[in-house]
């Protein structure tokens, strides 16, 4: 997440955070990334006793006490760090805190609308780095943070597909789980290559010039590769595969954003 802040920062500004906000921002994406997984611990202890027994608060070896003081530490910590660099960096950091808890405690089992939340929290600090340098968010960045978000949410599609036993052990109602991993795969695919579609985007409306495009579309071979690969063979095992390519396509789109700014 700490990355993503500081890409998010250079694409909107062409400049890096001066140290103290740079610290700043590490402490806040660590802090509130650290609360919402401990948060998401608590949760699912039941079901961790089941699928990972050997996770801290299962294993026994943090209780549930502790364990919400500390996930409530972090989350505080984090707020403040982000107050002291701008009631700007406050406000996207309270938006996004809550999407992510949120997530852990409402929208998990709801399927698509999960997806669509934890979509939304891999946006969030790519903003947030924009709002740390300029006040606001640039135009380069909202379009960085839509193709983050479809790709993404084509990843959690497809990642649904692996995770379909334990959805259902959670009551998770994804779409691999309730219409069939073929559907999930032509969703999934679907919004990958809606992704690679608009990425062009930045150069056609002169944000980003043709390196970016040149680099970019190292990355969308990737995915239209990956999507292809899903469709052809919708099964949880190559779905396992896939997922991970799409992270390493998304690092090289990261990489394009960059250079290309």
């Amino acid at each position: 997440m700490f990355l993503a802040v500081v890409v998010g920062s250079y694409v909107a500004s062409r400049s890096l955070p001066q140290l103290l906000e740079l610290s700043l921002s590490f402490i806040t994406a660590y802090c509130l990334n650290g609360s919402s997984m401990v948060i998401n611990d608590i949760i699912d202890k039941e079901v961790d006793k089941i699928n990972d027994p050997l996770r801290p608060i299962p294993s026994g070896r943090i209780s549930v006490k502790a364990a919400i003081i500390y996930g409530g530490f972090l989350g505080l910590a984090g707020l403040f760090a982000s107050c002291i660099t701008g009631i700007g960096t406050l406000i996207v950091a309270i938006i996004f805190y809550a999407i992510a808890n949120a997530y852990n405690v409402w929208l998990k089992p709801l399927g698509i609308i999960g997806n669509v939340a934890v979509s939304l929290a891999v946006v969030a600090p790519f903003l947030y780095g924009s709002v740390l340098m300029l006040g606001t968010i640039s135009m380069k960045v909202l379009i960085l943070g839509l193709l983050a978000f479809l790709a993404n949410m084509g990843r959690e599609v497809i990642k649904g597909m692996v995770d379909i036993e334990g959805d259902a052990l959670r009551g998770v109602a994804s779409i691999a789980r309730i219409y069939g991993s073929r559907k999930a795969a032509v969703i999934g695919a679907g919004f990958i290559l809606t992704a690679v579609i608009l990425s062009p985007l930045p150069t056609f409306l002169g944000m980003l010039g043709w390196t970016y495009l040149l680099l970019v579309c190292f990355a969308d071979i990737g995915f239209v590769y990956s999507a292809i690969k899903i469709l052809l063979d919708p099964t949880h095992v190559k779905a396992r595969k896939v997922k991970r390519e799409l992270l390493a396509w998304m690092s090289i789109a990261l990489i394009a954003f960059i250079i290309g700014a």
